[in-house]
């Protein structure tokens, strides 16, 4: 019963490791970082020689398709550069094989764990800005190992118990089947290598049995890739997919011409068994690898084609529900959809800023918004932004083509045009807070009194203007737009006095000018944000 609550942790960590390795690729990926990784790759045998160079040095292909899985997910590799090196990486492997018949030797990569968990969690608490992205990365890495690990160790008595002598006498197409299952338990092609190695040293095996093993846990260590794709978007499903599909090709390629490698192996005078082994091991990975480099651009297109982005789940409310053929309902949906995507967009900048407020709960939250993260979120509102401009568009093409008449044309226009100018305004009050939600993080841990309580009087003064604005969500029109007026002269005072106060402390050298510098900009967006929203409330209670 334990192993299987260390699998299930095991796994846990691992989903988890992978996700957090994503996170801290999106916070370290700037302009020069995505150049460089593009440029490494945006050639088949870059990408393939990268693939080798990396799986060798780490000692683990499904390490080195776990961080490119990662890479592919965020976007900063694209999908054909990252199927060159994960195929690179099936050859990459072989090396752990010459080195365990050469040296007796294999790497632990589990004795890394703790030092990068050291490194990555110290790092992530006490550094800032890029170096906190680093130490994110560190982490995950490490947490993606010790998940594997605890994988393996709560199969470690299953592996060693295995008494492979068991399957003599049985066809080689079981000995494969064996060797998939195996590996895909124990999540290393590795240890399944240094097992049929040793039970050739032992003559416990023959050697076409043992490469009939080999392949079978070539094709079971794409397992682990496929693990890190699950719950992913496209791209990463497609590069999960293009592992499977090479393995299997190669593989089934690999144990159709067992016979005749071997016998070449024997002209070649590699009549060591040991040798044989990891000879046939690199020669198929490596005969594979030369087939399918020339192809590597339409095998991706193809991937592409097979596995195409859906449509995404934008969460919306009433405009999904009312064709907008039906002039008089499409605007009344139009118009509440329109007020949903504000208090959406209230609901965004409260929690970037940190804002409490029991309105706000997740619980209370559209199902399609709940449980994300910021950027998930925002992502969730640019496309419920671009379905109701859609929709709004459609329903003044439909009522022009009908030429509806219970509609005086300009009264309908005034209407439509009003919610495009609200949307706009709400989007674009969110991206104001989201521009500056490094800033925010980076007061919110400030060590410096003084910062603390100036960050602290914009936030108390945002916190006090969002409550009204959350307020007038419910109001009558008529006293929204006399409200709004009266908010939007406060909003105005209370930057243009945060402003004057903050120029006195610059002229007077009393704090760091480049942090005062950061508060008025913060000030300035926090302000910018509140005064759009007061536009779009007002343009949807005027229209």
């Amino acid at each position: 019963m334990m192993a299987i609550w260390q699998a299930l942790a095991g796994l846990g960590l691992f989903l988890f490791g992978m996700r957090q390795l994503e996170l801290a690729l999106k916070m370290m990926a700037g302009h020069k970082f995505n150049q460089f990784i593009v440029k490494s790759t945006n050639q088949p045998y870059r990408s393939v020689s990268t693939g080798i160079v990396a799986t060798a040095m780490v000692q683990s292909s499904s390490l080195v398709g776990l961080i490119t899985l990662a890479f592919v997910g965020t976007g900063i590799m694209p999908l054909v550069n990252g199927v060159g090196v994960v195929l690179g990486s099936n050859l990459g492997t072989t090396v752990t094989g010459w080195m365990v018949a050469t040296l007796g030797f294999k790497l632990d990569m589990s004795v890394l764990v703790y030092p990068l968990m050291a490194a990555g969690g110290l790092g992530y608490g006490l550094l800032k800005g890029r170096l906190k992205a680093v130490s994110l990365a560190v982490l995950a890495l490490a947490l993606l190992l010790f998940g594997l690990d605890l994988m393996k160790d709560s199969f470690s008595a299953f592996s060693d118990q295995l008494q492979l002598d068991v399957l003599q006498g049985y066809p080689l197409i079981v000995y494969l089947l064996f060797g998939v299952v195996i590996t895909a338990l124990i999540q290393s092609s590795s240890v399944m290598m240094a097992l049929a190695l040793a039970a050739i040293h032992v003559d416990m095996l023959t050697l076409p049995a043992a490469a009939a093993l080999v392949i079978g846990a070539d094709l079971g260590t794409t397992s682990t890739v496929l693990l890190g794709s699950l719950q992913g978007t496209a791209p990463k499903r497609r590069l999960a997919l293009a592992h499977v599909i090479f393995n299997l090709v190669v593989d089934v390629l690999a144990f159709m011409s067992i016979g005749m490698i071997l016998t070449t192996l024997q002209l070649l005078s590699i009549h060591d068994p040991l040798f044989g082994l990891v000879a046939f091991h690199s020669i198929f990975n490596l005969v594979g690898l030369l087939v399918f480099l020339p192809f590597i651009g339409p095998y991706s297109h193809w991937l592409e084609r097979v596995i195409k982005t859906q449509k995404q789940d934008h969460g919306l409310g009433y405009i999904n529900v009312v064709p907008p053929t039906i002039t008089e309902a499409g605007l009344q949906a139009l118009t509440l959809e329109t007020k949903r995507l504000i208090s959406l967009v209230l609901v965004f900048n409260m929690r970037l800023l940190n804002l409490k407020n029991e309105r706000i709960k997740s619980n209370d939250l559209p199902e399609a918004f709940r449980h994300l993260d910021n950027t998930e979120f925002y992502a969730k509102l640019k496309g419920l932004e671009g379905e109701i401009i859609n929709y709004a568009l459609s329903v003044q093409k439909f009522s022009q083509v009908k030429n509806d008449k219970s509609f005086q044309a300009d009264n309908l226009s005034g209407q439509i045009d009003g919610c495009m100018q609200s949307i706009r305004a709400a989007i674009y009050a969110a991206k104001s807070i989201k521009d500056i939600s490094q800033n925010i993080q980076q007061f919110e841990v400030h060590s410096k009194p003084e910062i603390q309580q100036r960050y602290s009087e914009i936030i108390r003064s945002a916190d006090e203007n969002y409550q009204k604005l959350l307020n007038l969500m419910s109001v009558d029109d008529a006293i929204v737009t006399e409200e709004l007026f009266s908010l939007k002269e406060a909003v105005n005072q209370s930057r243009r006095q945060f402003r004057h106060q903050i120029h006195q402390h610059m002229s007077g050298h009393e704090l760091d000018s480049a942090e005062l510098s950061t508060l008025l900009n913060v000030n300035m967006e926090v302000y910018n944000s509140q005064s759009a929203l007061i536009k779009a409330l007002f343009k949807i209670g005027s229209s």
